[in-house]
């Protein structure tokens, strides 16, 4: 299951609502009660667990790889991880939320990298006249295409702020950085979005 965002209007500040991502209380204190079964290897706390933040996770690595299928090996390959690291993980269920965004994200990058090794190598083998693409389509002026207009940690920032409800604490342990550099990005993120989604904005002149 993908995740669903919609926007207020007037722009005025971002709603973001999410549809299928369990990140409501009710669901964080189920969350919270997973740690130690977890760390004992229990298959129903693994199971909670996967059902409790696997579609957030689909969402956030296809976030970054652009690809259903890359998305969905990302995220097994982090509960895989996960069965091998789980005895040493400590901390509540934010904290192993977190290590699984973590996971994830290090898993999304490194199949980037393999993409562009495999992008230079047939680079390197067919005439740059015959490599290029050309330029991309416009964009359609929806949330969907605005947000593919972001760079890629704009897009996680706001997915695990704004969909996942992660705190600028959680967000920096994920991501590697700091509280100041999550806020940051945000804002920057939220002044894109508002550019391109306005009736001023670039996406909606090239489709006027």
């Amino acid at each position: 299951m993908t995740f669903t965002l919609a926007l207020a209007a007037p722009i005025s500040r971002y709603t973001f609502k999410v549809i299928g991502v369990a990140t409501g209380t009710d669901e964080l204190a189920e969350l919270d009660a997973l740690p130690e079964g977890v760390r004992r290897l229990a298959p129903e706390s693994f199971n909670i667990l996967y059902r409790l933040l696997a579609d957030g996770l689909n969402s956030f690595a296809y976030s970054i790889v652009r690809d259903r299928a890359a998305a969905e090996d990302a995220v097994q390959q982090a509960f895989l991880e996960l069965v091998k690291a789980a005895p040493t993980i400590r901390g509540d269920g934010r904290a192993l939320r977190s290590w699984l965004f973590r996971s994830v994200r290090f898993r999304c990058l490194d199949e980037l990298r393999r993409r562009e090794r495999r992008r230079e190598n047939l680079h390197a083998e067919i005439p740059d006249h015959l490599a290029s693409s050309g330029p991309s389509p416009g964009g359609t002026g929806d949330l969907a295409a605005a947000m593919s207009e972001l760079t890629q940690q704009q897009r996680q920032v706001l997915f695990l702020r704004h969909v996942m409800g992660m705190s600028g604490h959680e967000v920096a342990t994920v991501l590697e950085t700091n509280r100041a550099a999550v806020f940051a990005t945000a804002a920057r993120a939220e002044r894109r979005l508002r550019q391109i989604l306005s009736d001023e904005g670039p996406m909606a002149r090239r489709s006027a």
